[in-house]
């Protein structure tokens, strides 16, 4: 059978048409990740759709768009941020609080000191020994902040017990206002103490 011989042209139109198929095309894509890249792009056309119908409602199109978004993006990384910050400005703080109680003091060597001062007659530093010890209990217990700047006030809010509010109040008459313990306080103290720990399930 015989064949007209091609002319240049027509020579040159069959290698395009031949070029032109898939099998010499390829794909843009890595042939490893095609299917799942070709999903995600599927997934995400409406998303793309939705932007561009907005981007045409906006005035500087989609470019303007873009700058809005990035600047929402970069206001909620700030806020994030500065919420991190303060927490963990707000854990030091506490552990630099909890840091300057002296972890070493044991309250029951508190309790004996007092005991001593009480049987020399030296009321006022009973008074505060016992004081001293008791809120370390209640602080390590969590019942009240362990730390040396907490206040007769703050405690008593918190407690509202009528046994620690005498007791508070005759502390801070006597540390504070400058009035001399008598013994009778450092007994108070003694007796009041044992009750005021326990109605917080606090074992002494």
């Amino acid at each position: 059978m015989n064949h007209q011989p091609w002319s240049a042209a027509e020579a040159r139109e069959q290698a395009r048409d031949i070029l032109r198929e898939r099998r010499f095309q390829g794909s843009s894509v890595p042939r490893p990740l095609h299917r799942p890249l070709e999903w995600l792009g599927n997934a995400l056309a409406p998303v793309g759709h939705l932007f561009h119908r907005i981007a045409s409602h906006v005035p500087g199109g989609a470019s303007v768009l873009w700058v809005v978004l990035g600047g929402l993006v970069l206001l909620a990384a700030a806020a994030v941020a500065l919420h991190l910050s303060r927490r963990h400005g707000a854990l030091a703080l506490e552990r630099g609080a909890q840091a300057r109680v002296p972890g070493g003091v044991d309250p029951r060597a508190l309790e004996r000191e007092a005991d001593d001062a009480e049987r020399e007659g030296d009321a006022e530093r009973a008074l505060r020994l016992r004081y001293r010890a008791g809120l370390l209990r209640l602080g390590r217990a969590r019942v009240v902040p362990l730390r040396e700047s907490l206040t007769s006030g703050e405690a008593r809010r918190i407690l509202r017990l009528p046994d620690f509010d005498t007791i508070a109040r005759t502390h801070d008459e006597v540390v504070y206002g400058g009035r001399t313990a008598a013994a009778e306080d450092a007994v108070e103290a003694r007796v009041r103490w044992p009750g005021i720990l326990a109605a917080k399930g606090v074992r002494a």
